[in-house]
């Protein structure tokens, strides 16, 4: 007993206990009192909607003009204002009730709000009519012509023209009819511009020194140039040179040329490219000077695709990969031809046109073949037409 005194006498004097008075009582001393004071949790507290607040009042230019103000009323003591005037002085009337605004849907758009049907698509929502609930039709925005109608049919144009022939039997329209579509595009006349076109760089109406420069460049080698002159003018010259007393078949020929030379008129005919690893040869016509000696005929030819003879699988297997590998590489540079019968890429008529077939290639410019000749023969009319008729 006497050490237990003197434990608690030594703990009081070396831990000081610091002590405090409160009228709630400790719920683990009297449970009984804790639990009468205590609210229960499950209860929800009662919301009363007669304690809501007004909105803040806009200041408008009046509130912040304190001219006239009297400073000498502040000083005063404020009068004493009951609980009931201020409720009832800031509590908002039913006719002061905010006003629904546009982003609030009303009841009654709430009722009309078109229903989503999960099997369709998102243009069919959009352009079906859903009925209300009431059984009145919801009035939905019109698509027809907007971009709702165009991703839904893709493939038909604003045109009514167009629908008709997509779908002729007028059944069911909007539909695509893909039979009719590929019918027109057989028949839609497609026309490519051909002199633009070049085969290993070489086009139409270059000058012998362009093509030259160019198919050396490619890797191609001349292997023969024909020099050639009009015939009126190589008839013209033949008289001049027998006039002049020039006798014999290898001096006359010689006379005619230096005489035509002279004159401007011999001019480069024909001139052939070969190239001998990959067996590919080309040939190049020319006009004669009265057009500036200018290509119009291309040609072009490869043995690479029928230089292999036989019948053997082996044969055939690598004969019909050179073939098509051919056919990929003309179809990747000019397209799809506009003549699939014939092959031929132009615009028609008497204008630049290019012909295709394995191992082959023909660029041609009549027109300007044509404009050769006219001019040629303009000129022999102005020799013939000499002052030697007198009536």
């Amino acid at each position: 007993m006497k050490l237990r005194i003197l434990l608690c006498v030594t703990t009081a004097i070396l831990v000081p206990s610091v002590c405090w008075s409160s009228e709630e009582y400790d719920p683990l001393l009297y449970p009984d009192m804790a639990q009468e004071e205590a609210v229960p949790l499950s209860e929800p507290i009662p919301y009363n909607e007669s304690q809501t607040l007004a909105l803040p009042k806009v200041m408008s230019d009046e509130d912040l003009n304190f001219e006239n103000m009297d400073f000498d009323s502040l000083d005063a003591e404020p009068p004493s204002v009951s609980d009931e005037e201020v409720s009832q002085t800031h509590l908002p009337q039913a006719s002061e009730a905010e006003p629904e605004t546009e982003t609030q849907p009303s009841q009654s758009q709430a009722t009309t709000t078109p229903k989503v049907d999960k099997n369709k698509t998102l243009t069919d929502n959009l352009e079906a009519k859903p009925a209300s609930a009431e059984g009145e039709v919801v009035s939905v925005p019109k698509v027809d012509g907007t971009w709702l109608s165009k991703i839904k049919d893709p493939l038909l144009s604003d045109d009514k023209s167009s629908v008709e022939q997509a779908s002729p039997s007028g059944k069911e329209q909007g539909k695509v009819n893909l039979s009719s579509l590929m019918e027109k595009s057989k028949t839609t006349v497609k026309r490519s511009n051909a002199s633009v076109f070049d085969i290993s760089g070489a086009m139409l109406r270059m000058s012998f020194a362009q093509i030259d420069e160019t198919l050396t460049r490619r890797g191609f080698r001349r292997t023969m140039q024909k020099m050639d002159i009009p015939n009126f003018i190589r008839w013209r010259n033949e008289d001049k040179c027998r006039a002049s007393g020039v006798v014999g078949y290898e001096r006359l020929e010689n006379c005619v040329i230096q005489m035509a030379k002279k004159n401007g008129y011999q001019f480069i005919e024909r001139a052939t490219y070969s190239k001998f690893k990959t067996r590919e040869e080309i040939e190049v016509r020319f006009t004669s000077t009265f057009t500036n000696n200018k290509a119009y005929r291309i040609s072009y030819k490869s043995e690479a695709a029928t230089n292999i003879s036989g019948n053997s699988q082996k044969h055939i297997y690598l004969r019909n990969i050179k073939v098509y590998d051919f056919w990929k590489k003309i179809n990747q540079k000019y397209g799809t031809p506009d003549n699939k019968d014939d092959v031929i890429w132009g615009l028609g008529g008497n204008k630049p046109y290019l012909q295709a077939g394995t191992g082959r290639l023909v660029l041609e410019d009549p027109m300007l073949r044509e404009l050769d000749y006219t001019r040629m023969s303009r000129e022999d009319q102005k020799f013939m037409n000499t002052d030697l008729y007198s009536f």
